[in-house]
C-alpha cells in the first residue's frame, strides 16, 4: 500500500497480514479521491473504521487541516499508529473505541467534519448505524460529504437526508459519495 497523491505521495504504508482485514486497493482509493476533487479548503476529516489509516492519511496528504482516526481492532490500531509515526504529522487525533462511543464523544466535543469515510467490516449494519448517529449528533458540516465502502449496494440517501453525488462499483465493493442536504 502506498499513498497515491499529495504531500506524502509514494510513502509505503504497513498493512495487516491477516486475511480478515481488506485495505482499500490503491486503484479504488485513487478513484474515490478523484470523485471528491476539488477538495474543500482547511477541511476536517474522520476515518471512523480506520484499519491501517490509509484513507485518513490520503486526506492528510491532500491538505486536511485535521484528521480523526478510530480503529477498535488491536492489531490494526498498532499498524495505524506506526503508519502515522512514519508520516510524522501533528494534526491527527487517534482513538481506539467502539464506533458508537466514538461518535458520541465527538458530539460531546461539538465536532463536525467536512468528510467522513465509512468502511466498516463487511456484512454488518455499521454503515446504517454510523449514518444514524452522524445525523442524530449533527457531526457532518454544512455541505459535508460521507463516503461509504461496502459489500452491499444500499442507498441511504432518503433515510438520512443525503444526496447521492456519485456511486461506483469495483468488483464486490460499492462506493457511494453522499452530500449533506442543507
Amino acid at each position: 500500500m502506498k499513498v497515491v497523491a499529495g504531500k506524502y505521495k509514494g510513502f509505503n504504508l504497513l498493512s495487516p497480514k491477516s486475511k480478515t482485514s481488506r485495505p482499500t486497493d490503491n486503484k479504488v482509493k485513487e478513484a474515490i479521491f478523484d470523485m471528491l476533487y476539488p477538495y474543500k479548503n482547511d477541511f476536517k476529516a474522520l476515518d471512523l473504521f480506520s484499519g491501517t489509516g490509509q484513507m485518513g492519511i490520503e486526506f492528510l496528504s491532500r491538505g486536511a487541516k485535521e484528521v480523526y482516526f478510530n480503529e477498535k481492532n488491536y492489531s490494526n490500531f498498532s499498524i495505524l499508529k506506526k503508519n502515522l509515526e512514519k508520516i510524522d504529522c501533528e494534526n491527527v487525533f487517534l482513538f481506539k473505541k467502539d464506533f458508537v462511543r466514538c461518535l458520541k464523544d465527538f458530539y460531546d466535543e461539538k465536532l463536525q467534519f467536512d468528510y467522513i469515510f465509512l468502511d466498516p467490516p463487511y456484512e454488518t449494519d455499521f454503515i446504517d448505524k454510523s449514518l444514524f448517529y452522524i445525523k442524530e449528533y449533527d457531526l457532518l458540516s454544512e455541505g459535508g460529504i460521507v463516503i461509504t465502502e461496502s459489500s452491499m449496494n444500499i442507498d441511504f440517501s432518503e433515510k438520512y437526508n443525503l444526496h447521492t453525488l456519485k456511486e461506483k462499483s469495483y468488483g464486490r465493493k460499492f462506493i457511494k459519495i453522499y452530500l449533506k442536504w442543507r
